[in-house]
């Protein structure tokens, strides 16, 4: 026998001892699983082969060694498979098998291929790690349908860690893998689907097949995890491993709204860092991408965002801060554009410092630069960098200048640049009021300036909100700033002349125009006398409201404000112009949340609008309405309507609107006084429960982010809400099954177990908060209120068949009746054994859970039976104990008697004893007297 032969059957022979070892020795901490790969390959080798590998030739393999060799390992490898998730030693082996997998297969990829250029044939030659890959998968494609979570668990582990290593495998065992893994992406462990998923995310590259089941490829398949997967690490799984592509971007920007804020923190650390362009997202992309991004609420998400603009994006513009800004194309989404630079200048504290803005930077402002310029100044001004801030923020003189520059050249620029040069002047005007108007003469600058600026005839909104504001900076008190703006709405009452044109130009009024219908001669003409007089009336009214909105004092303080009132709001809300109308009531209820006479006095003019008016100005009016209940008290409007009946039925009109605006409106303010306690009602709060359910407002989203907020809010918040939410929680229920069962074909609607599940949960009382600070007012958390629902529960089972009853059972299982008293549980088990005596249930699984409540409430009964039992019994003993008490008291009263009588019996003996005493003392001296008598 030769000497390799020898040392073969010297090695098979060890395979039971040198194997174990090496798996023993990959499982400690320490391991170097490379040592231990390149150790059991030289096993491999003295057992499978025949004679030594030859570079560019075929492998000599011996059958049977392999065979004993691959039996170790998979003998080896089963001891790790029932091993339950999280044993480090059982991952340590996982990942020495994909080390070891590795390995082996560039040992042979080297050996077979020699040199490059090689015929292809040679990539045809069987090698011994190829070999052993199939066997090994074939064996753990057994265990994935296996019924053990830690088998399916572990196999899948060993697949994803080992695929990218398959190399060239069988068509038939590859199709085996695929199935085997769509199957295991479905499973109902959540860390199953996540190693399913990570195998087929390292296969979807290379494979376009569509599935024969589903039409999907697995692409398509991730995408749907992503989208669908209840698991946020398993849509987290996919987020890292799926390929960045035209397909699959629109689903990963999506994740940017995910419920879990890893997920949402990952889309910006990961598939957005690699790709290749910023500007291979569409605009609508970007900005749903970054507003989501940078308005999230956790922190970590939003500086994610900050660090993928600042570390990343900024290269794709060279790390050009102003390319960059007019790649992004900040004139289109301003908003988002200033968020970002915002967070951009928040992370890179270098390019801050080497900003300058000098002369020349002001001459040649663009859209990007005037944008830069005003959110460097913001950034300055919040982070109390005042020595910056001084070095790049001009005089109160010079940006005055510079701001009336600007503003000649947007006036007249041609209508390609005008846009630019309107979002310019915007920005320079929120510059202006980060300044300190200390400087006397810099405040007349800029005084003049501003009013020359609202005197013009076309004027946008932004800049007239822009000026109103620095107006409140420039003026001396409240009061002068009221007197100002009150003058300059003379001023362009007065005015005369106007440019036609201009006129017909302005951004915002452009749009309200087209409803005017008065300006217009028999013709059809549009009359420009009459057409100038409305555009100013109309001007006037923006610029007070604006002033409006931002006073506080009364009118009574503000006498000025009276002229006004009388000579524009009041005639406006008259008007016939429904433009003109609807600026006036906005006016109107301003004022009246100054004055509370004022307001009492027109709230029937607002109710009015309510039930007459068009949808703008209803909306409006309702808006004015919640306004003054919020600041007045819901009270003032009830004494001035016919009472709450009256209002009840504007409030009702309102929520059962057509137009989802109103209903939105009627929602969120009837939310506000309901949660501040300020309105309180039955029959308003189970209309909003309906409204929140019923197919009308699913997809108004306004409607369900109010409510999907104010329901857990305003029950968990006070005992009080809750118990009222309980009275009508049960009715609320039934009107929207019957809405369910009439459900058209394109209607949607929340199924009503589903709905059932979010009242009981609502009216959970473990879940009420408990304030710290404990008031005279606050009542005791009502823990047992969930029995009074669970009766009128049984009364609807009673009554009803069907989907109610199978609705009602299943509510009947999420109550809390375990604290109820025992008056509420006789109730209950009354009203169930007259449900079993006369309406007893047939649907076996309906059945099955209405039993589940039987015996839970039995349990609830005998264990308040048994408190009340040892309360009698404890009761029982301290009558004993207290009648014993009044026994020994009494004994003890007797006893002190006895004593007392004792004490004097014993006081008479000794005045007995001590007169006797005396008498023999008596005695002894008469008889001494007659012995000395004798005696004498």
């Amino acid at each position: 026998m030769s000497a390799a032969a020898s040392r073969k059957e010297t090695a098979i022979a060890s395979l039971s001892s040198s194997v174990p070892q090496i798996f023993n020795d990959a499982q400690k901490p320490n391991a170097n699983h490379r040592k231990h790969a390149i150790a059991l390959r030289k096993i491999q080798e003295q057992c499978a082969l025949l004679s030594p590998i030859v570079a560019g030739e075929p492998h000599q393999v011996d059958l049977d060694g392999e065979d004993a060799f691959n039996k170790a390992v998979i003998r080896n490898i089963n001891k790790i498979l029932q091993i339950r998730k999280g044993e480090p030693n059982a991952d340590r082996i996982t990942r020495f098998i994909s080390t070891f997998l590795q390995y082996t297969q560039q040992i042979d990829t080297k050996s077979v291929n020699g040199d490059e250029e090689e015929d292809e044939e040679t990539d045809e030659h069987e090698t011994i790690s190829a070999r052993f890959i199939e066997n090994m998968l074939k064996h753990l494609l057994r265990g994935l349908p296996a019924k053990t979570k830690a088998v399916r668990l572990r196999c899948c582990q060993i697949i994803a860690l080992s695929i990218n290593s398959l190399g060239e495998i069988d068509e038939e065992l590859y199709q085996q893998l695929r199935a085997a893994l769509f199957e295991r992406i479905r499973d109902k462990e959540a860390s199953i689907r996540i190693q399913a998923a990570t195998a087929l995310a390292r296969l979807q590259s290379a494979d376009d097949e569509v599935d024969e089941e589903d039409g999907k490829t697995i692409t398509k398949k991730l995408l749907w995890l992503l989208q669908h997967d209840p698991s946020a690490e398993v849509r987290r799984v996919v987020l890292f491993n799926l390929d960045v592509t035209d397909e699959t971007m629109p689903f990963i920007i999506e994740r940017s709204r995910d419920i879990d804020a890893v997920n949402r923190r990952v889309v910006f650390l990961k598939p957005m860092v690699e790709i290749g362009d910023f500007r291979d997202l569409s605009a609508t992309q970007r900005h749903d991408l970054l507003k989501s991004g940078l308005k999230d609420r956790d922190p970590l998400v939003r500086r994610a965002v900050s660090k993928m603009v600042a570390n990343e994006w900024i290269r794709h513009a060279g790390n050009n801060l102003l390319e960059f800004l007019e790649r992004m194309d900040v004139v289109s989404d301003a908003s988002v554009a200033e968020d970002m630079l915002y967070a951009f200048l928040d992370t890179r504290a270098d390019i801050v410092k080497s900003i300058k803005l000098d002369d020349q930077f002001w001459e040649n402002l663009s859209t990007e630069s005037a944008l830069m310029a005003k959110v460097l100044i913001k950034f300055l001004k919040n982070s109390q960098n005042d020595e910056k801030l001084d070095e790049v923020l001009p005089t109160v003189t010079r940006l005055a200048f510079i701001i009336q520059h600007y503003n000649e050249i947007w006036q007249q620029a041609p209508k390609e640049t005008e846009a630019d040069y309107e979002y310019i002047m915007n920005q320079l005007l929120d510059i202006a009021k980060y300044l300190d108007y200390g400087d006397e003469v810099g405040r007349r600058k800029m005084f003049v300036l501003l009013r020359e600026i609202l005197m013009a005839p076309d004027m946008p909104d932004d800049h007239m909100v822009s000026a109103v504001e620095l107006f409140k900076l420039i003026t001396l008190d409240e009061r002068d700033f009221v007197r100002t703006i009150i003058e300059i709405i003379s001023d362009i009452q007065e005015l005369t002349t106007m440019d036609e044109d201009m006129a017909m130009e302005g951004p915002a009024k452009r749009l309200k125009l087209s409803e005017i219908t008065s300006i217009k001669t028999e013709n059809g003409e549009v009359d420009p006398t009459l057409l100038q007089k409305m555009l100013l009336q109309l001007k006037c009214l923006s610029i007070c409201k604006y002033m409006l909105e931002r006073t506080e004092e009364s009118l009574q303080d503000n006498s000025t404000l009276y002229g006004v009132l009388n000579e524009l709001i009041v005639p406006s809300v008259q008007s016939k112009e429904a433009v003109l109308r609807e600026e006036g009531l906005h006016c109107l209820g301003l004022c009246c949340t100054l004055d509370k006479t004022l307001g009492h006095h027109n709230i029937l003019l607002f109710a009015h609008c309510i039930n007459n008016g068009h949808e703008q100005l209803q909306q409006k009016a309702l808006m004015i309405l919640f306004d003054l209940m919020m600041t007045y008290g819901v009270s003032t409007v009830e004494s001035k309507l016919e009472g709450l009946d009256e209002l009840r039925k504007i409030l009702e009109y309102c929520v059962d609107h057509d137009s989802p605006a109103i209903q939105s409106t009627a929602v969120e303010g009837l939310s506000k006084l309901m949660l501040t306690r300020l309105f309180r009602d039955e029959e308003t709060l189970k209309m909003m429960v309906l409204l929140y359910f019923f197919p009308t407002a699913y997809d108004n989203e306004k409607i369900q982010q109010c409510l999907s907020y104010f329901f857990p809010a305003y029950c968990y918040s006070s005992s009080e809400n809750q118990q009222l939410l309980a009275k009508i929680a049960v009715p609320a229920l039934l009107n929207l099954c019957d809405t369910y069962t009439d459900l058209e074909k394109d209607e949607k609607m929340a199924s009503p177990s589903r709905i059932s599940d979010m009242i009981a949960d609502w009216t959970d009382p473990r879940k009420i908060e408990v304030s710290r600070i404990v008031t005279t007012e606050e009542r005791q958390v009502d823990t047992g209120i969930q029995a009074d629902v669970a009766y009128d529960i049984l009364k609807a089972i009673y009554h009803h068949t069907g989907l109610v009853r199978k609705t009602m059972v299943h509510m009947l299982l999420k109550v809390y009746i375990a604290e109820a008293d025992q008056t509420r549980l006789e109730k209950l088990k009354s009203m169930v054994d007259l449900i079993i005596e006369e309406k007893p249930i047939k649907e076996a699984a309906v059945r099955n859970s209405f039993n589940r409540f039987v015996k839970t409430l039995e349990k609830c009964y005998e264990s308040v039976e048994k408190e009340e039992e040892e309360d009698q019994t404890r009761a029982t003993d301290n009558e004993d104990a207290k009648a014993t008490d009044n026994e020994d008291d009494a004994a003890t009263k007797a006893t002190m008697t006895d004593n007392e009588d004792d004490t004097g019996t014993k006081a008479t003996d000794d005045e007995r004893r001590g007169s006797s005493v005396e008498a023999d003392a008596s005695m002894k001296e008469s008889d001494t007297e007659d012995v000395r008598s004798i005696t004498e």
